[in-house]
């Protein structure tokens, strides 16, 4: 009869009765532990299989990762001429990422390690297995470190913390995908998450909502759109403009079905950060966004203009009164920027006459086409953001708090360039 030392008391592992030395190791919410060969530190017994499962967290409020690193690992390898030929066929410690143990298939590994390799691994979901089985030949055997972290599957580039913070740099990848924890299932309560985009010198970045479903159950007017502190106090997103200074600028904060209106960073800003806030109470499936790092503008952008001590004009959309058009082939965006600036002493009024663009407030929001009004450039609040069709019995007018005012309208590669907007821009 042989005794086999499964040293469990480091690891906090199960041994799965009715086996010689299986264990299962299940999470206790991000916990950390060690797995041992048999007989750990001394030699382990030849001819012995074990096989280990180490589970992470999975529910609707959380999902778990497991990643693993050999702090020692020894088990002898058989050299062979023939290179096709695996080394381990003495002995080996084959590792499973994708869940292939619950359709029973274990010749389909993700790592088979022999000789004296110290792999780093992590699991393509919440369960991480091993299949251990000792040759004819003795060796130490192997210390592993599982650590258990929440899976976010959110791509960029992870905080080394762990924490749902993301950053996406321009010198690594021009264009690519973000979204909310989880997407396309919903995200998990009680959350902060960052995205942080940072461009090269010269360079700008875009960012388009395809997808925007943010929970507002709190919010008795979520039928006339979700934006703002007012209206989104449980779950929200945030917005903000980025500078050398780190004077971030604030944008917007959204919720509901009020997807944000596509940006750009402006000239002179360093790139585009969004925070995701979730409360403890409810959740919903989140967003799906695109961003684009491009050559940066002017800055009135692709069209638009800089006006100061004239008494009155007009502005108006590209091709007015003829439908806008949508960005160029290949371009992820295009933005008319006005800065309006009044003689000392004076305001503007600006009263938009016509006004019709892609969006919905209460249902979309303006993902395709947006535009923000800054009645005061210097504050630290943000724009109005308008999208939708006036009705002609209302009237639209702001007054600048201060001498300058600025309008940007910016379409997105989702425009369908079918209708238009008119502005009209007085001094008093």
């Amino acid at each position: 009869k042989i005794y086999i030392k499964t040293a469990l008391g480091e690891n906090d592992g199960i041994h799965i009765r009715g086996s010689e030395c299986d264990q299962k190791i299940l999470s206790k919410k991000e916990s950390t532990g060690y797995v041992l060969s048999p007989n750990y530190p001394y030699p382990y017994i030849p001819k012995t299989v074990c096989r280990y499962f180490i589970y992470g967290m999975q529910d609707a409020q959380h999902l778990e990762r497991v990643r693993l690193e050999f702090t020692a690992f020894n088990i002898p390898k058989v050299e062979h001429k023939d290179r096709s030929e695996s080394n381990c066929t003495d002995g080996y410690l084959k590792i499973y990422l994708k869940g292939q143990e619950t359709a029973d298939a274990y010749d389909k590994f993700d790592y088979e390690l022999c000789g004296n390799e110290t792999q780093r691994v992590v699991s393509d979901g919440p369960r991480l297995a091993m299949v251990f089985s000792s040759g004819e030949l003795q060796g130490r055997g192997f210390k592993g470190k599982y650590t258990f972290e929440t899976e976010y599957k959110i791509p960029g580039t992870a905080a080394p913390d762990g924490s749902c913070s993301f950053t996406y740099v321009s010198a690594s990848k021009k264009r690519g995908e973000l979204n909310s924890p989880r997407y396309p299932s919903n995200y998990p309560s009680d959350t902060n998450c960052s995205y942080l985009f940072l461009a090269e010198t010269n360079e700008q970045v875009t960012i388009v909502f395809d997808h925007f479903k943010i929970k507002a159950d709190g919010n008795p007017n979520v039928t006339a759109g979700a934006y703002g502190s007012i209206n989104c106090f449980e779950d929200w997103l945030e917005m903000y403009v980025v500078y050398r200074d780190n004077n971030d600028r604030f944008l917007g904060r959204y919720c509901g079905m009020t997807a944000p209106g596509p940006v750009e960073s402006p000239r002179g800003a360093v790139g585009l950060r969004i925070t995701l806030h979730t409360d403890q109470e409810n959740v919903a499936s989140g967003f799906k966004a695109r961003y684009f790092f491009e050559t940066a503008k002017s800055e009135i952008g692709d069209c638009g203009g800089n006006f100061s001590n004239e008494d009155s004009g007009i502005i108006t959309s590209p091709n007015y009164p003829a439908g806008y058009k949508a960005p160029g082939r290949g371009m992820a965006s295009m933005a008319c920027n006005w800065i309006m600036t009044a003689r000392p002493g004076y305001k503007l009024s600006i009263h938009f006459e016509h006004f019709s663009l892609e969006g919905d407030p209460a249902n979309r929001g303006c993902s395709a086409a947006v535009l923000r009004l800054w009645v005061n450039v210097d504050s630290d609040q943000p724009p109005l953001e308008l999208c939708g069709e006036k009705p002609p019995i209302e009237q639209w007018h702001y007054i600048s708090t201060g001498q300058t005012a600025r309008i940007s309208f910016t379409t997105s590669d989702k425009t369908v360039g079918a209708q238009k907007t008119y502005s009209n821009q007085n001094e008093n």
